[in-house]
């Protein structure tokens, strides 16, 4: 799944808008609306979304065999 698809599905699951998740994770609404258009999340970016919407954030790396990393 996309991140972008992900956030929503966290805007949702939280009953907040994009407007409201910008001013929780300290960005312009703009400026997150951007980076859901062109799925540019730093890692930072995603660690505040977490935060805000009192999730957790997992990383991984998978190989051609399917190994988690």
């Amino acid at each position: 799944m996309e991140v972008t698809k992900k956030v929503r599905r966290l805007l949702l699951e939280n009953d907040l808008n994009a407007t409201q998740l910008a001013e929780k994770i300290g960005t312009s609404q703009s400026n997150l609306s951007q980076k859901m258009k062109n799925e540019s999340y730093s890692v930072q970016d995603l660690i505040k979304i977490a935060e805000a919407t009192e999730s957790t954030l997992d990383i991984t790396f998978t190989l051609k065999d399917g190994t988690k990393i």
